[in-house]
């Protein structure tokens, strides 16, 4: 019976050095995983950054554009008053 209890002992040990060592992979893939996000966190806001850059730029050179066709037809109109 001591034999069974000491067997059984060894074997409850066992598992629970493999179950350690289990969590401590899963503890390092964690680690891994949570720096690895963080990098494609920063990637993520860099781009959306860029796109906000350019895009208020765009925006920008579309008001300008705007602004100078506004001007463009305004002497036009102010030159067919003129020669009328």
């Amino acid at each position: 019976m001591n034999l069974l209890n000491d067997n059984l002992y060894d074997e409850i040990r066992l598992i629970r050095e493999q179950l350690l060592n289990r969590i401590e992979i899963l503890e390092d893939e964690v680690d891994y995983l949570t720096e690895e996000n963080m990098y494609y966190s920063k990637q993520l806001y860099q781009l959306e950054t860029d796109i906000d850059r350019i895009v208020s730029k765009l925006t920008q050179l579309n008001i300008d554009e705007g602004l100078e066709y506004q001007e463009g037809s305004k002497e036009v109109n102010k030159e067919s008053k003129e020669t009328s």
